[in-house]
């Protein structure tokens, strides 16, 4: 049994949902990771982690434009109200969604489906240079 721990970055250009699927697949590929459980922690409060549609990016803006509805950066809204006026927005955002993901490897490989990514959802609309910090237990 083998067991790792590391970091990746992630440079985003402010609110946006980014593919790092290849990313990911690379760390996999290269540290020789078979088969296990790769566990990938967003450690951030103002971005989150998805495993989303890739085939249209209509999917992606149709996630933004939803969020911008449902969590809307309103002047007043928030009793939180720090520096930035995005701040209190972005920490609900990151609450609706998951700053944890689980996935399996098998034969080295991410199991995403045909039209499928994984995506670091930033909710922030500055550009932003996020930790994911990435623990694998398998062979």
């Amino acid at each position: 049994m083998k067991q790792e721990f590391f970091e990746v970055s992630v440079s985003t250009p402010g609110k946006s949902l980014t593919d790092i699927s290849e990313l990911i697949q690379h760390e996999i590929t290269s540290r020789s990771f078979l088969s296990g459980l790769l566990t990938i922690w967003c450690a951030h409060t103002g971005a989150s982690l998805l495993v989303q549609a890739n085939a249209d990016p209509d999917v992606q803006q149709d996630i933004l434009d939803y969020f911008e509805k449902l969590v809307p950066k309103s002047a007043g809204a928030y009793r939180h109200k720090p520096e930035q006026d995005d701040n209190a927005p972005s920490h609900l955002r990151a609450l609706l969604t998951q700053t944890q993901l689980s996935i399996p490897i098998n034969d080295g490989l991410l199991p995403l489906g045909k039209v499928q990514s994984l995506y670091l959802f930033e909710h922030r609309e500055a550009p932003k240079i996020r930790r994911l910090n990435i623990h694998y237990l398998g062979t």
